[in-house]
């Protein structure tokens, strides 16, 4: 079945009503010029999800590409936008900077969904750190994994995003989410 789009497979709808397209284009170990053809090329063709990180290094990229399609036909509400926080040791109290930066880069007023990056954290924010390790190591992932998503359910409160969720989160890692979040989280994105 073709969707408005023309890309097979249509869209999902979220919990929270939001529609995110069930095609998307990762922007992952692309940067450069050839980051902004990818997405003008995606766009051009009819995709209208784009997922992102500021981790990845390339949102200033892929929000040319968005400034370049956002002059033609398609607008800001056409496209779906997800992007990902990356826990670090210091990132709980910069959490809506990290996102205002995002939005910045990717030329946006807000994103679609913003994700956990992963339910663990590094200390120095390179996704290929090992994750930290100490002493009670659930009692400390449920303590930051509270602060974390509050601040998240924050976001949402405050417009800068339109829903929350996670990635590459395991089944008990999100009914340990599920006790406290105010917001149930709209997708588990997994990468593996």
């Amino acid at each position: 079945m073709k969707g408005k789009s023309g890309i097979p497979g249509n869209f999902y709808v979220l919990n929270t009503g939001a529609k995110i397209p069930a095609i998307g284009l990762g922007t992952w170990q692309s940067g450069g010029d050839l980051c902004v053809d990818a997405v003008k090329t995606a766009l051009s063709v009819g995709y209208r999800h784009i997922d992102c990180a500021h981790l990845y290094g390339n949102e200033i990229e892929v929000g040319e590409a968005l400034n370049e399609a956002f002059k033609g036909s398609l607008k800001r509400e056409d496209i779906f936008l997800t992007s990902k926080l990356y826990c670090t040791m210091n990132s709980l109290n910069k959490i809506e900077n990290y996102v205002r930066v995002s939005l910045k880069n990717l030329g946006v007023s807000y994103l679609d969904l913003y994700l956990m990056h992963w339910p663990e954290s590094s200390g120095f924010g390179d996704a290929t750190d090992p994750p930290l390790k100490s002493g009670s190591q659930h009692r400390q992932f449920l303590n930051r994994l509270k602060k974390v998503w509050k601040a998240m359910e924050g976001l949402v409160d405050s417009g800068l995003v339109r829903a929350i969720g996670v990635s590459n989160f395991g089944v008990h890692q999100i009914k340990e989410l599920l006790k406290f979040a105010k917001i149930v989280p709209a997708v588990n994105q997994m990468s593996w």
